[in-house]
């Protein structure tokens, strides 16, 4: 029979075998803690962070990309602290015996941080004065020439979501299907990615003369088609450099904690100095002096053989003059190219938008840049960007969009998160929803006024109605072509009735981008209406034929019309370097209404009908610097701070087409917006111009641009009646100033409002010849009409803006030597206007 052997009989026995399982549980249990330290905002890794056991009391610095590896504790219940500066300290439980996992150790900013500097010495002001000093040799840009690989990345998310409002909201019922994709564990705040762009492009620039070249060769755009809009999604608006003493942020002047001045407006506290790679780095923080102002939080590290910065982050919390902005932060990451030169390899911008107010739905927006195979002074880039035709050019390749995820996949200097996939296709798979569709109709219909209707768009409706003395209750009907008819032919058109005048009206036009390149563009158009209009200083136009037109008028001014048909084609060529040539011909026939002069006193007796008139025009355009965003109704022009210059020459032959006059006319005028470090922005236009002829209506002089409404306009003189002077030769200046704040922010309890002080200057000197004075009956005091007679017509002007985020309001006073003999009674008047702005 075979016995058993009981080893928990022999106390030897049972100890050695206790003892070994116990040796065997150490050794499988995992003796090292690894994870990765970032900021939850901007979920960038915090380098040379500080981690340790509270109760074992030891720790390390977490690596240059926020990475660490640590020891486990050997108290059987630990905690994980993580200190930065900046940041609230983290407490992260120990981690379960058996288990390995990767940590992704998440510190919340400290907003209201403040740096103290107690010593004696302020190091950290010593360091800025080096990081000054030696800027010349380290800051970005001071290459002849520059060549780097970019890939680019947007990410839109929508934050601070209401699961509740979303479930009972019937308008938002479509789309519950998302409240399953909201990340609930990356934030403290559940939020939603909705979009994602990519993009690899090969960027040049020369600087002398400066040109920039941006060759996109992959490209992703969830939903987006427009290729003036994509060029934005690649590098060339890459545009801050926090080596700048000054950087521009939404239009806003922010002081650079780096820059010349910065000792004026932060304090610095020397933090820390490491050693990594052989080299030595030291940490510095630096906070505002003063609160109000557009200054930064954050820290940098300082490379100490060249002092250099390493790395800089950067933050604004709730910027008083930013509308909108709840948050902001920027990182810039250095590397040395080698071994005295350092080049920017990674830039990243977070901002956190609240239009609807802090407690409601917000949006993020990630935009982060790499810079890879980075090359200077190669003789190979100045070759490639010869072929600008303008100072920046964007060139999108034709197989942009159609790159594999293969090609992704190998491109990406990083790969992209769960809430990037997602976002990747969220907005074409919502664009293909019927209920997508109808909710952007619905706020096309209210924003922009326009109804579409798959190819065909009526609107706007705010022009569907109104009321004037000539026709009495005004009825119309737009009708255009969209997008989905062509994307370069529009065809569009209005019809107009009068219940007073019993008078159909109208217009029918054309626009058509040729195919090409987009350097040539077609405009014709046919138009019989009363001139509703009010132009301005460079004959913009502004219509007034809308439902608000007669509720914004100021009381006791007649209104002025004139009955105009005019035929007009129009060829726009653009040049290379942002030069453009505009060439014009039009025919046009007037009728006037009284006050104004009646047409029948320009015309001899054998004569009959209406004033005639044939023109051809040419304009010449150049604009350096200045961008385009075309959509299918507006262009928008993104100016640079370069002037602008136009000129145009007119002719009018007579004898054709039935004309009855002839005359030359030169205009030139100079535009600029430009900014004053610390003092706020200037624009500016000079404009002047001559007609060469004797004898001509009015109607074809030059009709200085008045303003009979209560709305503000820039483009006019706020205290001038329209039609009140005319002249044949003229210049004029139009100046405004805009503080951005400056002084307002002198008084402690406005730093927070927000709102904006400004002045504006407007002057104009003109004169009538004689022959034009009496052909037009200047001196006749019924028409209200007369010439400036060589004196100098001012306005001078103040005012608040940026009035709870939306309003302007502008007092103005008007200068002229002969008062008595204008329109107008007073000379002072209230104005209010609004936009949207940061």
């Amino acid at each position: 029979m075979r016995s058993t052997y009981n080893c928990i009989g022999n106390p030897w026995i049972f100890c050695f075998c206790l003892l070994f399982i116990v040796m065997k549980i150490h050794a499988q249990q995992p003796l090292m803690v690894t994870g990765k330290v970032v900021s939850k905002f901007t979920e960038e890794p915090l380098p040379f962070a500080t981690v340790y056991w509270k109760a074992a009391g030891f720790g390390c610095m977490t690596d240059s990309v926020g990475g660490f590896s640590l020891k486990r504790s050997h108290r059987a219940i630990d905690t994980l602290v993580v200190r930065y500066v900046g940041h609230h300290l983290a407490f992260v439980p120990a981690p379960v015996a058996y288990s390995q996992p990767v940590l992704l150790i998440q510190l919340e900013t400290i907003m209201k941080d403040v740096v103290e500097v107690k010593e004696k010495m302020n190091r950290g002001l010593i360091w800025w004065r080096k990081i000054v000093a030696n800027k010349p040799q380290n800051a970005p840009g001071h290459y002849d020439t520059y060549y780097a690989e970019l890939y680019n990345k947007l990410e839109i998310d929508i934050a601070n979501l209401h699961k509740t409002k979303w479930q009972h909201s019937p308008m938002l019922q479509p789309f519950r299907f998302l409240l399953e994709q909201v990340d609930t564990t990356s934030e403290s705040q559940p939020f939603l990615p909705v979009f994602l762009s990519e993009s690899i492009s090969d960027y040049y620039v020369v600087a002398a003369p400066p040109r920039v070249r941006e060759e996109i060769k992959a490209l992703h755009s969830s939903g987006i088609r427009n290729e003036s809009v994509m060029e934005y999604l690649g590098g060339i608006n890459q545009k801050i450099n926090s080596y700048q003493d000054y950087m521009q942020i939404f239009g806003r002047e922010f002081v650079s904690p780096v820059g010349v001045t910065g000792n004026k407006y932060y304090d610095y506290k020397a933090l820390d100095t490491v050693w990594q790679n052989g080299s030595q780095y030291f940490h510095l923080a630096f906070t505002p002096k003063r609160e109000g102002e557009n200054l930064f939080k954050g820290d940098c590290w300082i490379h100490a053989g060249t002092w250099a910065l390493q790395r800089i982050s950067m933050s604004v919390a709730g910027a008083v003059n930013i509308n909108f902005v709840k948050r902001l932060d920027i990182i810039q990451v250095f590397a040395p190219l080698n071994e005295k030169e350092w080049v920017s390899v990674k830039d990243k911008f977070i901002v956190e938008l609240a239009p609807m107010g802090k407690d409601k739905a917000t949006f993020i927006a990630r935009k982060t840049s790499y810079a890879q195979k980075i090359k200077v002074n190669d003789s190979s880039i100045a070759v490639r960007i010869n072929k600008n035709r303008n100072k920046e050019e964007v060139v999108i390749a034709d197989t942009a969009t159609t790159t594999g995820n293969e090609y992704w996949q190998q491109s990406r200097p990083e790969a992209l998160t769960g809430n990037e996939i997602l976002a990747a296709g969220l907005i074409d798979t919502l664009k293909s929803m019927p209920a997508f569709k109808r909710l952007c109709d619905k706020a096309t219909l209210l924003f922009d006024g326009h109804i579409k209707m798959g190819k065909v768009e009526i609107g706007p409706w705010y022009k569907w109605v109104s009321r004037n003395p000539v026709e009495g209750l005004r009825l119309r009907f737009d009708l255009g072509t969209t997008a989905a008819f062509s994307q370069r032919l529009r065809l569009y058109g209005y019809l107009a009735y009068g219940t007073r005048d019993e008078s159909l009206k109208g217009k029918m036009g054309m626009s058509w981008d040729l195919p090409g390149n987009g350097e040539y563009t077609l405009l014709v158009s046919y138009k019989d209406d009363l001139d509703n209009r009010q132009r301005g200083f460079n004959n913009e136009e502004v219509s007034l034929d809308n439902i608000f037109g007669q509720a914004v008028r100021r009381r006791g001014i007649p209104q002025k019309f004139i009955r105009e048909k005019e035929m007009k084609l129009s060829v726009i060529k653009k040049l290379p370097f942002n030069f453009s040539v505009e060439g014009t011909v039009i025919h046009s026939s007037f009728s006037t209404f009284a006050p104004l002069p009646p047409q029948k006193i320009f015309l001899r007796d054998e004569d009959a009908g209406n004033v005639v008139n044939a023109e051809g025009q040419l304009k010449i355009r150049y604009a350096p610097g200045e961008r385009e965003i075309h959509t299918l109704r507006k262009t928008r022009r993104i100016r640079s701070q370069l002037p602008v210059v136009e000129a145009r020459w007119t002719i009018a032959p007579q004898g054709v087409l039935g004309s009855k006059y002839s005359y030359e006319k030169l205009d030139l005028s100079v535009s600029h917006r430009f900014r004053i470090p610390q003092w706020g922005r200037v624009s500016y236009m000079v404009y002047g111009g001559k007609f060469f002829a004797d004898r001509l209506p009015f109607m074809l002089l030059q009709i200085h641009p008045g303003n009979e409404t209560y709305y503000y306009n820039k483009e006019s003189f706020s205290l001038m009646n329209k039609y009140e002077f005319i002249s044949d030769r003229y210049a004029g200046v139009n100046i405004e100033h805009t503080f951005d704040g400056k002084l307002l922010n002198l008084l402690p309890f406005m730093r927070k409002t927000g709102i904006r002080q400004f002045w504006n200057v407007k002057s104009v000197v003109g004169d009538l010849s004689p022959a034009n004075r009496i052909y037009n009956r200047i001196e006749y005091p019924g028409y209200g009409m007369r010439s400036f007679k060589g004196n100098v017509y001012t306005e001078v002007g103040t005012g608040l803006d940026n009035i709870f985020h939306f309003f302007r309001v502008d007092a103005v006073w008007r200068l002229y030597p002969n008062g008595a003999a204008t329109s107008h009674k007073s000379n002072f008047g209230i104005f209010g206007s609004f936009r949207l702005q940061f």
